[in-house]
């Protein structure tokens, strides 16, 4: 049998170049039982008819893997994301039609905390206000007076890989460290003096908030217009896990009523597939009514000073695209060789 693998979301030619080259060199002589495919664009239900002949495929965020996919798709048996997170694939239809689905769960935990810390002092030493005026010539120290991070708490929602990592990096910078979590960790809190409370206590007690859950429907606007009232009005906000966890328009409600003038940094966002795409197309069938809303909703918080955005850059270092390919690779190796998936892993951050 020959094997039609079929890799999605593809940009960059040294990707697919690695991909080739170490499927060879773990595969050997299996490779000629295989053919490879790179694509460009993400997996959707427009397209699928299209690929319904390959039995392997490769995706990542931008590609959904809903139910009508999932029935167009009669060849596939492994579906593997380059992502941690899955809220983007029907993992139900896909069980529901014998395909099995595996994640990359470990590929970026130090990577998306160093980001997230990353912005951090960004916020807390105003580098947007002050790259924004330097761009006009304006090296006046107005508007740009930041805090120091010593002796601050930060109140992290969601103490899983990553969140453990900004504990870590938190607790060495001389940060008092709360924490919520369904399941506190002994270790953190032995190692990195961190406090576990309840999510209204952490919010208002702390000076930088970071959201760090994985999202599914119990997390759905976890906070929201109702709980974003307890932050301190200084507080600074972080969301580099998932956008709809937070509610956009608690966020405005915020600003607007003088919460969390520390600022704001998002690398995920609600309607971030509309928003990541406007420079490709201004219409794309794979969007929803509601997704284009939530895309402008979001658009209003880049009009305030102190919010800033990246686009879903979290994970995106040359050493964590290794570890993608890497683990991409055993798992196709793997399969090809046991028909079966090494492990089963946890979905969770």
């Amino acid at each position: 049998m020959i094997w039609k693998i079929g890799f999605f979301e593809i940009e960059k030619d040294w990707e697919k170049e690695l991909y080739i080259q170490k499927l060879k060199e773990i595969l050997k002589e299996k490779i000629e039982d295989t053919k490879l495919y790179f694509y460009k664009e993400p997996l959707n239900e427009i397209n699928a008819k299209q690929f319904r002949d390959l039995n392997i495929i490769i995706i990542h965020a931008e590609s959904r893997i809903n139910s009508t996919v999932v029935e167009n798709l009669a060849n596939t048996k492994l579906i593997i994301t380059r992502t941690t997170g899955t809220d983007h694939i029907d993992i139900p239809s896909c069980e529901k039609s014998g395909i099995l689905v595996a994640n990359c769960p470990v590929y970026a935990s130090i990577t998306v905390a160093e980001h997230t810390v990353a912005l951090m002092f960004a916020l807390a030493r105003k580098l947007r206000i002050a790259i924004d005026k330097s761009k006009i010539l304006d090296f006046s120290k107005d508007g740009l007076m930041g805090v120091d991070l010593l002796g601050k708490t930060v109140g992290i929602i969601g103490t899983g890989r990553i969140g453990s990592e900004i504990a870590r990096i938190a607790y060495g910078i001389g940060m008092k460290v709360l924490a919520t979590d369904i399941s506190p960790s002994a270790e953190l809190i032995e190692k990195y003096k961190v406090k576990y409370v309840d999510l209204e206590t952490l919010l208002k007690e702390s000076n930088v908030i970071i959201v760090m859950v994985p999202y599914y429907s119990q997390t759905h606007h976890l906070i929201n217009k109702e709980n974003i009232k307890l932050v301190k009005d200084e507080a600074i906000f972080i969301n580099t896990a998932r956008g709809p966890i937070v509610d956009t328009e608690a966020l405005i409600w915020a600003l607007k009523n003088n919460k969390l003038q520390g600022g704001i940094a998002m690398d995920v966002f609600e309607g971030e597939r509309v928003l990541l795409e406007l420079q490709n197309m201004l219409i794309n069938k794979t969007f929803t009514a509601e997704e284009y809303e939530k895309a402008l909703k979001t658009l209003n918080l880049l009009n305030y000073p102190n919010v800033i955005f990246t686009p879903h850059v979290a994970y995106y270092t040359k050493e964590a695209m290794e570890r993608i390919i890497d683990w991409v690779v055993e798992n196709v190796s793997r399969f090809l060789v046991c028909q079966a998936l090494p492990m089963q892993y946890k979905f969770y951050f």
